[in-house]
């Protein structure tokens, strides 16, 4: 049993140990729906980083402060971003890339609770988790071609979640499906009523506590292993140029537009 720790990664990122070994990671950034920018990817992924690191941590949870999961990214953010350099543009998108990476690879079992909406990064946490419960009115988007933009850095653990082919329809569509949709196509395991979460999940961790820490590591190493669900250096260094490149394309700035205005893009 450790003691239980809160840790203030920065405003926008908690991180709260409990004595039973359970980190649970809170995105907090309300008032954007928990949209990221570089200062809460940079968190996020300290955040992961600590828990890991942490002896005492056995199971790590990710949860959104607010009515919302986590509405992808901050649309302000990105077109600040992409005026910048292409270097510039190459940095944030390695920190996108790599802050889902890690997230995808946790070698510790992650869960992630879901309320609200859903949308762009929020759909690569989700598709990172092993174990993911929703809300009754959760709702889901990969958003990211509405605006003009691709949303490579999450599209392997997606691919690997629901599938080439569901990938490929709501990738494309960018429609909002339902969590029954979520259900049906294996992105979350299991639904509960609108404020249940934090009782819904405790089964689950409670079954988690009950392995061994080790024999869960490796046990996700195989999976890893053996499905190729891992991206490596060269897959990641393409998704970083593409989303670096489509950031600063006419097509984004469009869609920056179109959302700021709240009007249909061009």
């Amino acid at each position: 049993m450790g003691r239980e720790k809160k840790l203030m990664l920065n405003n926008m990122v908690f991180l709260d140990i409990d004595q039973r070994g359970v980190g649970t990671i809170v995105i907090n950034h309300p008032k954007v729906y928990n949209a990221y920018n570089g200062e809460l990817l940079e968190a996020l992924a300290r955040a992961v980083d600590t828990a890991v690191n942490d002896k005492n941590v056995r199971v790590i949870k990710i949860q959104g402060k607010g009515k919302n999961f986590q509405a992808g990214a901050d649309i302000n953010c990105l077109k600040s971003i992409a005026s910048l350099s292409f270097e510039e543009n190459r940095s944030f998108s390695a920190l996108s890339t790599y802050t889902m990476k890690k997230l995808n690879e946790c070698e510790k079992p992650l869960v992630v609770l879901v309320n609200g909406g859903c949308f762009g990064a929020g759909m690569g946490i989700v598709a990172a988790a092993d174990i993911a419960i929703a809300e009754e009115n959760a709702e889901f988007a990969i958003s990211d071609a509405r605006w003009g933009l691709v949303a490579g850095p999450i599209l392997p653990q997606l691919v690997a979640a629901i599938g080439p082919q569901n990938t490929r329809r709501y990738a494309l569509t960018a429609e909002s499906f339902s969590v029954k949709r979520a259900l049906e196509i294996g992105l979350i395991h299991h639904i509960c009523p609108v404020g249940a979460l934090k009782k819904a999940v405790l089964p689950i961790l409670d079954l988690l506590l009950k392995a061994g820490p080790n024999a869960l590591k490796e046990t996700k190493r195989l999976i890893f292993d053996v499905t190729g669900i891992s991206i490596n250096e060269e897959t990641a260094d393409w998704i970083i140029h593409q989303n670096a490149t489509q950031r600063q394309s006419s097509e984004a700035s469009e869609g920056f537009a179109s959302f700021l205005r709240r009007r249909e893009p061009r």
